[in-house]
């Protein structure tokens, strides 16, 4: 004897055809009828035994009606309906042959366009007793607490009413070995509990027919095949015996029951769905014969034990779904489209592992790697993407040996031997990935698997192992198997992951829109607002015109207003994390057009010491601006003696209450058309801080209420410092030598002007190496930074002068201190334009300059 690989004997198994043996056992008898004559074209070549002495060749040909008794073909061919539509051999217990006392049991089944019959003795009262014992079984299945207990519950059961010496639950794997897993046996007898055996043990047509088959009787292993007449039809083959009770047994499987000690079986299919689970192995060491009645009772036993192991398997499932779909749902609501597994799979492991057990697990998503975990090496998971990226990107992709199907997974077996991978994204390969650490298992063969079958060299023919002891081998390379439920809920999990990053898709998408609406709204804004200043200069360059006793006056009231205008548009940059006074914001509005002995007599501003916060400032710095450009513009302040009066109050319960009196002014009329800043005036207080605004032209002032609710607005102890408290004169900088670092030329020749008219002696850098070379040269009382200088900032120089302990200011034209570090919050910021009291005082804030 040689040994064959096992792919040789899976080959040639597979080859063998079982369900056309010619020949069946001889415990009966078969027939085979044509239709619909009911003429016998097939009969087997033992027929003398149970016909009288009748020669097989005398029946072909006959009517079915001239050998058996008339109520027995009626019986056979009312039950041979319903074989015919459910594509089974079917039973009747209990009918004549002949006209003796014998009664047979039969099956009739269709083959090949035959009516198949086949008779077996039938034992008086064993039915009944197998089914009265059956009903009290069925209870104790049912009470059954876990599914090992009910299989073994079955087991014994099935030795109880059959009388066999062992029987076996035998399970298929999901690579069609299967293993014993449970176990009933005689005492003495030698116990294969927990054994597996190779596919080649059955091989798939085998499987097939027990799927066709539910029970399959074998009361002697020693019987000699007895031949079906004549041994080819019509169409030159054997007759199909795949559904026959009494189809002969293949040499092979004959020798293989031998070669266990074995002379008698029967075998039930337990069926899930279509799908064969599993077998009820029944072996006996002596020939033992069931009647059809038992056969029957055992065939029954089988599907009641299937049904329930179906019912357990399924509630543990859904147990398991409910409790996955539990965890998918929290995972669900605590993700939003801007937080998701994606970017923190930290905050999100627990449950996902929750859903599906893992040893690790990560997230692949636009070629960067997070993970937690056991998991591969990074460059290990970049190859495995790859090899997903060969699979379809609209289903899931599990295994428990990734090595048997990525050969590169070997290297990374210890910590990954399982993938599930569910892939988030149809167009970027984007995967959330669970992994299961090797399982080093050792598994108990029922004799070699790799010598399950040997080949006579001298016929060719193959023959069984002779040995069944247990073998057991290492197996490496494997994880835990993922389960149909883990599988189920992955899918789930893969449709909802699906859903998130469409929603974020949406939300960026929507974002996208908002941000192009919102830089659309701005540019019409600073357009506004820039008429707004042009129109602005344009009054007060008129205004002052007319008030100018000489063309020096002129001039610094003209500067002194434009420099009161830069200081109002900076309140819409409000300091972000503070409260503001109402009235210096309001200060700061006014002093953008009037003379500075003036406001107080123009504009009156009457209240409470109220704080704003940093919502509500901004909005009503966009409202006072527009009122005040307004006002300047075509309003009581655009004549000089028209008059300003601003009240507020707080209200208990309410908030801040703000009304706007004007007088002295032109006649007012409603305007025919709304334009951008009567909207700012009327709605913004509305919309953004949820209050109210109301503006009334009235003849003699236009009048205007505004109410700020109080979760905006605060009391304050103090007034706000008014602003010229805060003078400085200039005679205090003369002498001073100033570097002046400006890109601007205009604006850095102006200030020089102006300093240099003070008696300030100014040097200009334009650039960052320019004020480098010039510090280096020549020694300055103070240095003025511009913030931004053509791309750059001017925030290494400071750090240089701060470490050289040299005085320095910086200037901006962002307003107050936007995008200077904390390091730098003691250093004074003047606001562009330049103006000479805000140098002036800047600089007495410096210590170490020359006073």
């Amino acid at each position: 004897m040689t040994d064959t690989t096992p792919s040789d004997a899976t080959l040639d198994c597979a080859q063998e055809p079982i369900h056309l043996p010619g020949a069946i056992q001889p415990h009966g008898v078969l027939l085979g009828c044509t239709l619909p004559d009911w003429s016998i074209a097939h009969v087997s070549a033992n027929c003398q035994a149970f016909f009288s002495g009748v020669e097989p060749a005398s029946l072909l040909g006959q009517p079915l009606d001239r050998v058996l008794p008339l109520e027995t073909v009626h019986a056979v061919r009312n039950q041979l309906q319903t074989a015919m539509l459910a594509g089974t051999a079917e039973r009747l217990d209990c009918l004549a042959l002949d006209v003796g006392a014998q009664r047979y049991d039969l099956t009739v089944h269709m083959a090949d366009g035959l009516a198949v019959i086949e008779a077996t003795p039938a034992v008086q009262g064993s039915g009944a007793n197998g089914v009265s014992l059956l009903r009290g079984l069925a209870g104790r299945l049912r009470r059954a607490p876990t599914v090992a207990r009910l299989l073994t519950l079955a087991a014994q059961q099935m030795r109880a009413v059959t009388g066999y010496d062992r029987v076996m639950i035998y399970r298929f794997l999901h690579d069609d070995s299967g293993e014993v897993v449970a176990e009933a046996v005689r005492p003495g007898t030698e116990s294969y509990l927990g054994l597996r055996y190779p596919a080649t043990d059955i091989p798939a047509q085998a499987r097939t027919l027990y799927r066709r088959q539910p029970l399959r009787l074998i009361p002697d292993v020693d019987y000699q095949p007895v031949p079906v007449l004549p041994g080819r039809g019509p169409d030159g083959l054997p007759l199909d015996l795949g559904l026959a009770a009494l189809r002969s047994v293949s040499p092979v499987h004959i020798q293989y029951l031998r070669n266990m000690g074995v002379r008698a079986t029967l075998t039930v299919s337990l069926m899930k769905g279509d799908r064969l689970w599993g077998l009820i192995a029944c072996h006996h060491g002596e020939p033992h014969y069931l009647s059809g009645a038992l056969c029957s009772a055992a065939e029954l036993f089988g599907q009641m034990l299937s049904l329930q192991i179906d019912a357990r398997e399924q509630q543990h499932e859904q147990q398991r779904l409910s409790l996955a779909q539990d965890a998918h749902d929290q995972l669900l609501a605590a993700m939003s489209p801007r937080d998701t597994v994606f970017e923190d799979l930290d905050r999100y492991a627990d449950m996902l592992n929750s859903m599906i057990a893992c040893d690790g697990m990560a997230v692949w998503s636009n070629g960067a790697l997070s993970g937690r975990g056991m998991l591969p090496p990074e460059d290990a998971i970049a190859e495995l993407i790859a090899f997903l990226e060969r699979m379809p990107a609209d289903r899931i992709y599990a295994t428990s040996s990734l090595s048997e199907h990525f050969a590169a997974a070997g290297r990374f077996a210890e910590c990954a031997s399982g993938v599930l991978a569910i892939p988030i994204s149809r167009v970027a390969q984007d995967y959330l990935l669970f992994f299961r650490r090797e399982l080093i298992q050792t598994v108990s063969w029922g004799g070699n698997p790799d010598k399950a079958t040997q080949r006579d060299p001298a016929t060719g023919k193959l023959h069984p192992r002779s040995s069944f002891e247990a073998w057991r081998e290492t197996v490496r390379g494997h994880a835990q198997p993922w389960t149909t439920s883990e599988r189920r809920v992955a899918e789930t999990l893969r449709v909802a992951l699906l859903e998130v990053v469409l929603r974020r898709s949406e939300l960026i998408a929507t974002e996208r829109q908002r941000a192009q609406d919102s830089q659309s709204l701005l540019i019409a804004e600073l357009n506004h607002r820039v008429k707004n200043v042009l129109s602005l200069v344009l009054a007060t360059t008129r205004q002052s015109a007319q008030q100018a006793t000489s063309v020096e006056a002129f001039t610094e009231e003209v500067e002194r207003r434009i420099q009161a205008l830069a200081s109002a548009h900076d309140q819409i940059n409000a300091p972000s994390g503070t409260s503001t006074h109402l009235r210096a914001l309001l200060e700061s509005e006014a002093r953008a057009w009037c003379r500075e002995d003036e406001p107080d007599e123009r504009v009156q501003l009457t209240g409470d010491a109220v704080l704003l916060d940093v919502r509500a400032y901004q909005t009503l710095a966009l409202v006072f601006h527009e009122m005040m450009t307004n006002a300047a513009k075509y309003g009581a302040l655009s004549v000089p003696g028209g008059q300003l009066a601003v009240t507020w109050r707080l209200v208990e319960g309410r908030g801040l209450e703000i009304e706007w009196n004007e007088s002295g002014g032109p006649i007012v009329q409603a305007p025919t058309r709304r334009g951008f800043g009567s909207i700012v005036t009327e709605r913004t207080i509305a919309f953004e801080l949820q209050g109210e605004a109301r503006v009334e032209f009235r003849p003699e002032g236009l009048f205007a209420f505004f109410m700020v609710p109080a979760e905006h607005v605060s009391p304050s102890a103090d007034q706000p410092r008014r602003a010229d408290a805060a003078k400085r004169t200039t005679s205090s900088i003369a002498g001073l030598r100033l570097l002046l670092v400006e890109d601007s030329m205009m604006i850095a020749l102006d200030a020089q002007t102006m300093l240099e008219d003070a008696g300030v002696q100014v040097e200009i850098a334009g650039s960052l190496d320019d004020a480098r070379r010039a510090l280096r040269l020549d020694r300055f009382d103070l240095v003025v930074l511009d913030v931004n200088l053509a791309g750059e900032t001017s925030l290494g120089i400071a750090a240089e002068l701060e470490a050289e302990q040299r005085p320095f200011l910086f200037a901006t034209g962002y307003g107050a201190r936007t995008a200077i570090p904390e390091r730098f919050d003691q250093v004074p910021v003047v606001t562009k334009p330049y103006n000479l009291s805000a140098l002036a005082y800047a600089m007495g804030q410096l210590p170490g300059v020359p006073r």
